[in-house]
Order: C-alpha cells, then structure tokens, then sequence
C-alpha cells in the first residue's frame, strides 16, 4: 500500500496503523522458549547501561540485543466479518480484543505462509467496548475502513479466541524494536466441548530491525525446535471450525489453448479483466491508495473494449453491459481526477516558497472536500442495487461460457484478429497523422482514445502471438501514459476554471492568484510533453508494428482483411429452374 505524498488528500500511518515483520512459529512446549529467552536477559548493571548482556549463548551474538519480560495478559480475541466475506476478500482479517479492561479493534493483511518474516499491514484504535458497535461507530482510521468495506453489510461474529500471552520486549541500544509473545490460545466453544489449544511463539520488529533481529530468531528456532507456522490463528479457527470464506468467484477457465477459437479468447480474457475488477474494489473502497481507484477504473474501461472486441462473440448480451460499465467507469473516473490534481499540488508544494504552499494548501482543501463529495457519491455506488446486478449478471455470462453454435465463436482467433487489429491500427494512424505541437487538446485525447483501442485489441491477442504483441503493447503504453498525462493536464485546467467560476468569493486573493500559477504549471507540462510525442508516435509504426505483421501472417492471417471473415454467411444454393 503506497504512502500519500506530502499535502495529499490521503491519510499518512499514524501511531496506530503500521508495517510489521512477523514470525510465528508452532511448538509443543514453551518452556525451552523461556530458558532460552532468560539466558538473554540483560543484567541490572548493563540495563542501566542500555547494553545486553547475553548468557549461556550458543553463539557470538550481537550484545547489544536483549530480551526483557513483560507483564503478562489475556485476551479475549473475537474476529469479524460480513456475511458476504467483504473483509476476508479485500485479504484482511478484523479482530475485536478485550485486554485487562481495555478494548481495540484491528485491521490487517493476510500474508502468504513463509519460513521467513513476514511484512503484514495493521492498523489499530482503542474502543469503549469490544463489539461490533463500537466497531463501526469509530471516528478513526480504522472505522473508516471498516465502514468503506462493509458498506451496508453489518460484519457478524465468526469465532472467539482466548490466549494466555507471555510478552518480551526486544531491545537492542535499549530501545524496544518489537516484541517476542509466548502464547497459549484455545478456541472459545460451549463447555462440554474440549477447545483446541495451540502454543506458539510470535516475533514482530519493525522492518527496519529485521537483519539485527534475524540471528537470534534463528538460534531461538534451532535451540527451541520450533516448526514455522503454517496459517495465521485467524485462518486456523476458520478451519477448526469447518468455516470456508468465500473468495473471487469461480467464473471459469481464464487460460486459452494453443490455437484458440474467438468464443475461447474472449471468455478468458473477460473472466481475467472481470477478477482484476473485482480484486480492486475494497482497496478503491478504501481510498488511502490510489493506483487500486485506478486499477478498478481500468478494469472496467477493458471490460468493455473486450465487449466491444468480441461483440459477435457476445452478441446482444454485451451492449446493455457495456453501458453500465461506463456508468461505473465515470463515477470512479471523477474520484480518480481528483486524486490526479491533489498528488499534481502535492509535488508542486515541495518546491515554491512558504507563501504559495500555504495558498495550494487553501486549494488542497478546497479539491479534498470536493473529491471526499466524489468519494461519498462512489461509495453509495458500490453498495445499490444496480452495482449488484451488474456484478451478477456479469458472473452468470462468465460462468455459462461461451455458446457453441453462433460461427463467431468457433470462429479461430489466428484468422480474425489480424483484421481486427489492422482496422484499429489504420484508425489510429489516420487520427495521429495531422498532429503537431499547436494541436487541440480534443485531437490528442482523440488519438489517445483510438490507441487504447489497438492496445486492448492487441493485448487480447498475447495469446495468440507472444513476444511481438507484448513489445508492441509496451510501445503503445509509453505512447498513451504521455497522450493521458496531456489530458490530466488539459482536465486540471478545466476544473480550476470551473472552481475558479464557482468559489471565488469565497477564496482569498492569493489562492485565486495561485490557481493562475497553476493552470500555467499545467499549460508548461503540456508543452513538454507534445515535444516528446513524436517520438513516442513513430516507434508505434516502425519495427515493433512491423514485427507484430509478420507474426499475424505467420499465424495464418491477413492485416488488410476485413474482420470477422471467418464468420460471414455462407452463399446460398441457386434457386433450382422452375419448370414449365
């Protein structure tokens, strides 16, 4: 999860929200645990010192390390979710805890099982109480994902936990880096049932620790026999319970044969863009970080070229959904420009005077409320009844498959696409071919347009093709990140004079100046990066689309033909004489 920029919009980690390291190891006995951590105890003389003193080593280790006993405590562990799985499919876990009368709720990532540390995101607030209440009332970061991602879906109770832990900080300087927990957790079940109980060792440092640290966790390991654990506690009471969270939905094969028929290109292709799509959404839902708003928003953009793309292959059934694409791609596509303008002020800041950032910060303010109004708007997008449906209608389309009768799908992909692409590619040389650097910002975001076409069409067809579509595609990705910087900017313009239509009475006289600064910072961006198109333009049109020619050709097709050709009708038997 990316950091926000200085000034952004975006929510900096706080005291309660941070990366850890994290061991976790299984274990029969904790009591070699405790001998090895107390030969590592520093003593009175060197703890005043801020020095460790290691006894009974096994090894030369690094003395300035110790391990120092903690009070010990119980907690009461209850974890959360949606009857949907909303938490479980963003890949985090919710935890409510009561601790020595005291209660927090915490949000983390689950993290693929690994014999080494690993990195896992948590974020954390204290609460009045340990239900879900108090959970989704928070005025904290973490109630604000919780109710992003549960959206109108109230989490339920899964299972609760209780662990016996025995805690040691680790110093190292006599600093505290982390933590060593000894802990003994049984499974809360009614009383006659006998709850399963598991005894693991837990280390967590900040990343920053991890090679200072990585020695004595593998002597601990080595000397204690500690088996490395193979599921979090949370996955392990899913287990022992028999719970299995739903996941991505199970739409169908996304891999395609050697020479694939259109029908079996275009489902694969769907399904892969469609699971893309919905992987994004908590993270959109989110909103700390802006390339999964922007990943949700391409998502749906590529959905509907492959409706296009494919169309025969659909047939009537793609029309309908290509529309509410569109209508979800533009409500994120709102969201998304103001993340856009907000991280262009944010670079800006660092480098005008003090005077002018306090200004950008008045217009800073003036785009955060504005996009928190766009965000909101998102939001109740993504829980009505209309998203719903477009979800699920996509998921039954997915699922049936391709039909097997229309010709379009049987249809191979080797002898359509070359049409398909030579269309879409001649479209976008005519729309680039009168462009100069005096050019309207309408006639690039044209060519933009009509690229991103040929690159959908094109990465289809990586299956098809290999090695000459994906360098293709990577010379049209260069071409369309400059022209979409070109219309960011051309777009950022437009909404400062529309805002500046709007609040100036409400701004100061130095805010307003600043937004003229802006626009021309935005109008010099454009001006750079016309000068660079050409380039970018021709390399389109040389070797790499020469390249990608022959492999069409060699695959069986022709550039120039018109497409779909294997699908056309074939010519009716003559009518027989009608005799006299």
């Amino acid at each position: 999860m990316a950091d926000s920029a200085p000034g952004s919009v975006l929510p900096t980690r706080s005291q309660h929200s941070m990366q850890e390291a994290e061991w976790q190891f299984d274990t029969v006995d904790l009591r070699p645990v405790v001998r090895w951590l107390a030969a590592r105890r520093p003593s009175d003389a060197d703890a005043a010192r801020g020095e460790g003193r290691i006894d009974g080593s096994r090894s030369a280790v690094d003395r300035s390390v110790a391990f120092v006993p903690l009070e010990p405590r119980t907690m009461v562990d209850t974890y959360v979710d949606t009857s949907d799985w909303r938490f479980h499919r963003a890949g985090l876990s919710v935890r409510l805890r009561s601790s020595n009368e005291s209660s927090e709720g915490t949000i983390q990532t689950l993290e693929e099982s690994s014999d080494g540390p690993r990195t896992k995101t948590e974020v954390r607030s204290p609460l009045p109480s340990s239900d879900v209440e108090s959970l989704m009332e928070a005025e904290s970061r973490l109630g604000a994902w919780v109710r992003s991602l549960a959206g109108g879906a109230r989490p339920r109770s899964l299972f609760t936990l209780r662990c016996q832990r025995r805690p040691y900080a680790i110093l190292v300087d006599g600093e505290s880096v982390g933590e060593v927990a000894l802990d003994e957790t049984t499974l809360v079940q009614p009383d006659e049932v006998e709850p399963p109980r598991l005894r693991r060792v837990g280390v967590e440092v900040a990343p920053v620790a991890v090679e200072r640290i990585r020695p004595f966790v593998e002597d601990l390991k080595a000397a204690c026999r500690l088996a490395p654990a193979g599921a979090s506690t949370y996955e392990l009471g899913l287990l022992t319970l028999g719970i299995t969270p739903s996941g991505r939905p199970e739409l169908g094969d996304t891999t395609v044969s050697e020479n694939p028929s259109m029908g079996e290109l275009a489902y694969a292709v769907l399904r892969r863009t469609f699971l893309a799509f919905l992987e994004a959404e908590p993270w959109a839902r989110i909103g700390e970080d802006r390339e999964a708003l922007h990943d949700m928003r391409v998502a749906a953009r590529r959905m509907r070229a492959c409706l296009s793309l494919f169309d025969p292959v659909f047939s009537g059934r793609a029309q309908a959904l290509r529309s509410e694409l569109q209508w979800i791609g533009n409500l994120l596509g709102v969201v998304r420009d103001h993340d856009t303008q907000l991280a262009w002020l944010a670079s800006w800041s660092e480098i005008t005077s003090s005077d002018d950032r306090s200004s950008l910060r008045v217009l800073s303010a003036v785009l955060t409320s504005k996009r928190e109004r766009a965000r909101t708007r998102m939001l109740r997008t993504l829980d009505s009844q209309r998203f719903a449906r477009l979800v699920a209608r996509l998921t039954r389309l997915l699922r049936r498959g391709p039909p097997k009768r229309p010709p379009a799908t049987r249809a191979s992909a080797a002898a359509v696409f070359p049409g398909l692409i030579g269309a879409r590619y001649a479209r976008m040389k005519k729309a680039g071919k009168k462009l100069d650097a005096d050019s309207p910002p309408e006639a690039y975001h044209r060519l933009r347009i009509r690229c991103k076409r040929l690159r959908y069409a094109v990465e289809s067809a990586r299956d098809v093709y290999g090695g000459p579509a994906v360098g293709y595609v990577q010379a049209l990705a260069r071409l369309q990140d400059l022209l979409g910087l070109l219309q960011d900017a051309h777009v950022a313009t437009s909404r400062l004079q529309e805002l500046l239509q709007r609040e100036a009475r409400r701004l100061p006289p130095r805010a307003i100046f600043m937004m003229g600064r802006v626009s021309q910072r935005y109008e010099q961006q454009a001006r750079k990066l016309r000068k660079r198109f050409p380039k970018l333009y021709q390399a389109v049109q040389g070797k790499l689309w020469s390249r990608l020619q022959r492999a069409m050709e060699k695959a069986g097709g022709a550039v120039g033909a018109a497409p779909w050709p294997a699908i056309s009708q074939p010519t009716p038997p003559p009518t027989p004489p009608v005799e006299v």
